[in-house]
Parts: C-alpha cells; structure tokens; sequence
C-alpha cells in the first residue's frame, strides 16, 4: 500500500475509535457485561496498529528508538486487539461452549506478548531493520510464525462464532452486521495464513513468491474495508438493509407476477389486473405493490379451492385436459400456504411456490379463460 492509503487508513481507524469512545455511556459500560468496553479496546488496539503500517513512520520510529520496535509494537497490539474482539464475540452471540473459552482469552495476550517479547529482547532487537518481507534467520521466523500463526486462529474463531449465530439472528441489520463480521474475519484468517505462508518461504523459496506477496497485500486492504465496515452506526446499516430488501423486493414481484398470470388463466372473474409498474414506481412503494400480488393470488387460489372442492363437478367442466392439470398443480403448489403467516413469509412462501412451479414441465397455456 502506498503512503497516501497507509495514512487514509490510520486516520478513519482513530475517527472510528474517537467516535465510539463518545458513544460509549461509561457510567453503564458494565451493563452488557463489559461488550461495549471490549469492542473500543479492540478498535484502539487495531488504531495502534495502523500507526505502524505507515512506513515512513515506522522507519523514522526505529531510527530513533530501537531496532524493528515498530514490528513487536503492532504485532503485540494487533493480536491483543484481535483478543478484545473475540471476546466480545464470545459475550455478545456465543454459545455456551464458546463462553468457555473465555477464561484462556484472559490470559493469551499476556503469554503473546512475553513470548514475543523475549524473542524480541534476545534476538529481534539485534537485528538490523527488518524492511523486507520474507525473513532471513531462525529468529526471525520464530518471532513472525508466533503472530501471524495466532492472529490466524482468532480470527478464525471469531468467524465461527458469528457464523454459529447467523441463522439464529433476526434482525435484518444485525443480520447484516453480522455477515459483514464474517466476511471480515475470513479475510483476515486467510491474510494471516498467507503471511505465515510466506514466512516458511525460508524454508521453501517457492513460498516466497511474488504472488503470495501481492495477494497478502490485497486481503489485508480487504480486510481493513470490511472490518471498518462492521463498525459502522446502525443508521447506515438500516439504509443498506432497506436498500437491499427494495432490490430483493422487485425479484419477488415478478415472480409473484408469473404467478398471478397463471392463476388469472385459470380465475380470471376473481384476479384483478392493475397496470404493472416501472422499477422506479415500485421503489417507491415496494410494500403497496406487493401487497396487491398477495391480494390478487389470495383470491384466485380462494376460486381455485372452491372449483376443485369434491362434488362441484359441474364447475369442474370450466377445466379440461391440461387446463384441469393445470388447476390442479397449482392447488397442490398453493394449499400449504396459510394465509395467516407473516406478510414477509408470505412473500417468500409464494415466490417459492411460484419458482418450483416454472420448474414443473407442463404445455403453456396461451389464452386465458373466456
């Protein structure tokens, strides 16, 4: 990354951390078991981090402090920052199992630190700066292997736990942040792992290559976006949700239209028709247009069931052939869907039947009924 990102970078990691600092209500931070604590220690650890990626700065700082301080410094802070994160994890969504393992996260970044302190005071610190990527000596591996190794398995922890919790969540904005903890700590599980690939480049150089190098430098930007963006305030993530369920909404419309079609070919005194809107009318009122599709197939499937009741057979004569088939596969696509279910489930309930409905093979009826 150039000078220019490495500084944008820092800068919107420290607006985030001074901005949630105010946020904060320190007066009742213990009331959600330390959480919003532990998410703040995580960002101003991470902050301390991103310090320490511009280049320039460390450089100047290990010229006049001591040698490759700026690498025990961020790899120190950022696995202590991963720690706070994963804790929080564990007390927001975890499970009961998960719970457990906070007791070994009290003590890990202490064990972390003085291992690569020691590392650090013994051997790092006598070597000369460390301005290149692939390391050249045992020590140098070792005090690499430690915290790349690490910040692997937290993030990957912290992934599984969120993921554990995807399916249980709700919300569609904490559904959202929660994908978006996902995808970040996947992407910062594998940057790790690809860091640790190149640090066994010393022992096989074909790890050392330039691809590898690269792709580190892509999943760590990548990383770094999405992990800002889980950060973000809950007015942004409503925006997006509304946004994306506007879009998912115009999907369902049409095939709750495919649907509607088929069932006025079979109903049409009872489906009433309305002009079908443009995309720009219906995202202005998603809700409106949908509702009216609901309506229109609540009705013909209401007809459907009274024409296919037993004993009926005189209307049974409206239908023959494919059309009576016809009417039939849509009875048996439709009966299992209870008019009483949320609106929501209704919407995807009907699009369900709808789609596995054109995946039926069956001749296509070209006029509606007269």
């Amino acid at each position: 990354m150039n000078f220019i990102l490495q500084v944008v970078i820092c800068g919107v990691a420290w607006a985030l951390t001074i901005t949630r600092f105010r946020a904060i209500r320190w007066q009742d931070v213990w009331r959600d078991h330390g959480i919003a604590l532990d998410v703040w220690l995580m960002m101003v650890f991470f902050s301390t981090t991103t310090i320490f990626m511009i280049k320039r700065f460390s450089n100047y700082f290990d010229v006049h402090t001591f040698n490759n301080l700026d690498r025990l410094i961020a790899y120190c802070s950022i696995l202590t920052g991963i720690t706070f994160g994963a804790s929080a994890s564990i007390k927001a969504v975890g499970t009961h199992v998960d719970r457990q393992t906070i007791r070994w996260l009290q003590y890990l970044p202490i064990t972390t630190v003085a291992a690569l302190l020691a590392m650090y005071v013994l051997f790092v610190s006598k070597i000369p700066n460390m301005d290149y990527l692939i390391p050249r000596s045992l020590p140098e591996v070792a005090f690499l292997f430690v915290p790349f190794l690490l910040g692997a398995a937290l993030c990957a922890f912290v992934g599984k736990v969120y993921l554990g919790h995807l399916s249980l969540e709700k919300s569609p904005v904490m559904r959202a942040r929660s994908i978006c903890i996902v995808t970040g700590a996947g992407l910062a599980s594998v940057y790790f792992l690809v860091k640790l690939a190149t640090v066994l480049g010393y022992f096989w150089p074909v790890l050392a290559s330039p691809a590898l190098i690269s792709l580190s430098s892509f999943l760590l930007f990548s990383a770094i976006l999405v992990h800002f963006s889980s950060l973000l305030s809950n007015k942004l993530y409503i925006a997006l949700v509304l946004t994306s369920r506007k879009a998912t909404s115009w999907s369902s419309f049409k095939d709750l239209q495919r649907l509607t079609r088929r069932l006025q070919r079979l109903c049409p005194e009872v489906a009433f028709t309305t002009p079908a809107p443009s995309l720009r009318q219906f995202l202005a009122d998603p809700e409106f247009y949908l509702y009216q599709s609901i309506v229109a197939i609540m009705d013909s499937k209401t007809m459907l069931d009274d024409f296919l009741l037993e004993g009926v057979s005189q209307e049974l004569m409206l239908w023959e052939g494919d059309l009576l088939q016809e009417a039939t596969r849509m009875k048996q696509a439709l009966q299992s869907i209870d008019a009483t279910e949320d609106f929501w489930d209704m919407v995807r309930s009907y699009r369900h039947a709808s789609k596995a409905l054109r995946a039926q093979p069956t001749r296509m009826l070209k006029e509606p009924l007269s």
